[in-house]
């Protein structure tokens, strides 16, 4: 019997180990300044080749309100990540409950796009702190992944994301800010490096060049 239960319990922690990576919540700063938009990334890690994904998740209405991503299509929306491949994107479900609190995301890759696999961002969400803002969290409530063979992964969601609010917090940059900014810190190195090596060629250049006596 000590037997039976112990191949049990390594069988149950071998399907476990059989479905690697996860999905998780994230977001540039929790701490937002009341009155201000801010945004939250639903993100994956190492995950196997999958094709579609069904997600729900859970927010305080009367906290933060979603901001609609889509204008022409009925409804709130959230915006499509980079980790599936939007541009051959079949979507089934992009809409929230903004009296509830519940956002619905059922999206699937269609042929000929290939898996997708390891991580990435699977979805944006924008909200906006009211003035009368308080302190929430944002939270996965289902999480699955289907595979183009019609395999399924189910995942455990992780802890929610926690939100606190206050007037003297900072307003959360816009994605995209600061990589911007490194990409234009990098491009002005490489110009004062090719600068400062075209000065040094044309300075050992007049050396050169001036008579000797």
């Amino acid at each position: 019997m000590k037997y039976i239960m112990y191949i049990a319990t390594l069988l149950m922690s071998i399907s476990a180990l059989a479905e690697p990576g996860r999905i998780y919540l994230q977001t540039a700063n929790p701490q937002i300044k009341i009155g201000s938009e801010f945004y939250v990334d639903v993100m994956v890690a190492d995950l196997p080749d999958v094709y579609g994904v069904q997600l729900t998740l859970n927010y305080d209405a009367k906290s933060i309100t979603l901001v609609d991503q889509d204008t022409k299509t009925k409804g709130a929306q959230l915006e499509h990540g980079n980790f599936l491949n939007a541009n051959g994107l079949y979507v089934l479900r992009n809409q929230a409950n903004t009296q509830q609190g519940t956002i619905q995301y059922i999206v699937s890759q269609v042929a000929p796009t290939k898996s997708a696999a390891g991580s990435g961002r699977l979805a944006r969400l924008y909200f906006s702190g009211p003035a009368d803002a308080t302190d929430t969290e944002l939270s996965i409530q289902v999480a699955e992944f289907g595979t183009r063979s019609g395999e399924k992964y189910t995942y455990t969601p992780h802890a929610a994301l926690n939100l606190s609010f206050d007037t003297n917090y900072q307003i959360q940059a816009k994605p995209g800010i600061a990589l911007k900014a490194w990409g234009l810190g990098l491009a002005a190195c490489f110009l004062l490096l090719a600068l400062t090596s075209t000065l040094f060629r044309r300075s050992r250049l007049e050396t050169k060049a001036q008579p000797t006596t």
